[in-house]
Formats: C-alpha cells, sequence, structure tokens
C-alpha cells in the first residue's frame, strides 16, 4: 500500500480525468457542452481543484504563444477512491469576438486536476473556431 502510494504521488498509477466535448467545431457565440469523466487511481486522492481552461496558440516567429482564454471553475475539493468513476457536465459559451482557426491560430481546452501532494494531471482537446457568420 505504501509503495502504490508513493508511485500515484509521481503519476504512476494516479487519478486522471478526460473531457468528452459533444462537438469539435463551432461558432463564435456558441455553446460547448461535455462531460468530465474522473478516473480514481490506485490509492485514494484528495482532488483541491478541477479547472478547464480555454487556451489560444499562435504561432509567432516559430514560436508557440499560448494565452489563456478563460478558465472555467467545475469543481471544488473532493476525495477520489480507487477505481472510482465521477461525472461532471461541462458547459461553456464561447466568446462572440475569437478570431477563427487558421494556420498559426488554433484552440484547445486544457483540462487540469489539481491532486494534492501529487503530479496534476492533464487533458488536452482541441477545437476549431470557424469564421462567424454575418447576418443579414
Amino acid at each position: 500500500m505504501l509503495l502504490r502510494k508513493m508511485m500515484s504521488r509521481i503519476g504512476v498509477g494516479s487519478a486522471y480525468v478526460d473531457l468528452i466535448l459533444n462537438k469539435t467545431v463551432l461558432q463564435p457565440g456558441e455553446y460547448i457542452d461535455g462531460m468530465l469523466h474522473i478516473y480514481g487511481g490506485t490509492v485514494e486522492q484528495k482532488i483541491t481543484r478541477l479547472d478547464v481552461e480555454l487556451v489560444q496558440k499562435t504561432l509567432h516567429n516559430g514560436k508557440e504563444v499560448d494565452a489563456v482564454i478563460a478558465t472555467i471553475p467545475v469543481a471544488k475539493t473532493f476525495i477520489i477512491e480507487p477505481g472510482q468513476r465521477k461525472e461532471i457536465p461541462f458547459s461553456y459559451h464561447i466568446p462572440d469576438s475569437l478570431p477563427p482557426s487558421q494556420p498559426g491560430l488554433s484552440y484547445r481546452f486544457i483540462t487540469r486536476l489539481d491532486i494534492e501532494d501529487a503530479v496534476d494531471t492533464l487533458d488536452f482537446d482541441y477545437i476549431q473556431i470557424l469564421p462567424k457568420i454575418k447576418e443579414k
């Protein structure tokens, strides 16, 4: 048991998260929905925070630059038991002002499971933002 606790602190057998989105191609101003699946590892762990960030990645002079557009808090402190599965609904309104995805400009959601005294786990989900439809 002690070995499993130590291993989970470095990320082996630790809890992890997976965001499943209902779609990945969106118009500015649309809502995106999904489900956060949290899976317990081999030992009980305390989750101190669960957030989803919307990040814009820009390629500028050969370097990638990330800008956090929004941080969406999903859950505060809770305990995840070994092998336990939790589901938490997710919904977010895509800002009207986002420029469309294009070469050198992309978007992704980064889901961060902050685990007390252990390596945090991340999940990455790319989305595509289409050009805004002009109203007549």
